[in-house]
């Protein structure tokens, strides 16, 4: 990589624009098993909902790369790491977004940083996402991407099972353990327009990318503890949003969904993985209603 290079990119900014969109609001309703709102107001977004628009991997064809996403270099840097993955939001609510409102999404490369970790080389690039609605700010969202290293293994050598169950951790407040499948993770990239290959082709994510299997969303995992928290506290306001992905899960293994409060207003969630490690962390603030 070109330090240089890299750092012009640093501060530009694109806009999109978009309609906030009932359907997939209520598709992910159904994803997620909420039951319908009443229809006496018009339909809300979910507090993430609108990473169900402007969808990043919305070019032609031509336009993708062999792992399925965008190329690099129009929108985002021409990192040479070849491995992508979604390592976090810093979320902010500042309002509600309604289904047929109109939609104005101003992203910023934030930030760029090398590294040198346990697996070779990182690179992380930090977008800030300001999102508005009938052109109020609802949604500040800086997302981090986390570029790494081709895998070394060999074609098919890192396919194995899912891991087994473990049990649910204790001294928190709440537990919901889920178990996304295949057809989650299909339902998830289509209602995301996300076309990376490691979510629904096995030959590549095992044999190119060196997974041992499906990798379950980061954004879907952190969705799934989102609406956890807010199915066990119906009464809040989720007001920001904080979350790191810590380590990769996969397709059919069961993920502990925990949460507790920490203070007047604040919440410590993990999503936990088979083998008992946090796979996501996150904190929540709220405003009670």
């Amino acid at each position: 990589m070109t330090e240089t290079n890299l750092q012009d990119w640093v501060g530009r900014s694109s806009t999109d624009e978009d309609i906030a969109d009932g359907v997939n609001a209520a598709r992910l309703a159904t994803l997620l098993e909420q039951g319908p709102q009443d229809g006496s107001e018009p339909q809300r977004l979910f507090p993430v909902g609108h990473w169900l628009q402007f969808a990043e991997d919305d070019v032609p064809m031509s336009e993708l790369g062999t792992d399925g996403h965008a190329k690099l270099g129009a929108a985002l840097p021409r990192v040479d790491l070849p491995r992508r993955m979604w390592a976090g939001s810093k979320l902010e609510f500042h309002g509600p977004i309604v289904a047929g409102q109109k939609l104005s999404r101003t992203t910023t490369i934030e930030s760029i940083t090398e590294k040198a970790g346990g697996s070779g080389r990182l690179c992380f690039v930090v977008l800030r996402h300001e999102v508005s609605a009938d052109g109020n700010l609802a949604t500040t969202d800086r997302h981090t991407i986390v570029y790494r290293e081709a895998t070394s293994a060999p074609e098919g050598s890192a396919a194995a099972p899912a891991r087994a169950d473990s049990r649910a951790p204790v001294g928190w407040d709440w537990v919901r353990s889920v178990r996304p499948n295949e057809v989650t993770l299909f339902r998830y990239s289509a209602l995301t327009f996300n076309s990376h290959r490691i979510h629904y082709d096995h030959p590549y994510v095992t044999g190119v990318e060196g997974y041992p299997g499906l990798v379950t969303h980061g954004p879907l995992t952190a969705t799934l503890l989102l609406d956890a928290f807010i199915k066990n506290h119906p009464e809040a306001t989720v007001a920001t949003y904080d979350f790191r992905a810590k380590s990769p899960l996969f397709a059919n293994e069961q993920i502990h969904l925990i949460g507790r409060s920490t203070g007047a207003n604040t919440h410590e969630l993990e999503a936990i993985a088979p083998d008992g490690k946090t796979a996501i962390a996150a904190t929540v603030t709220t405003t009670e209603s």
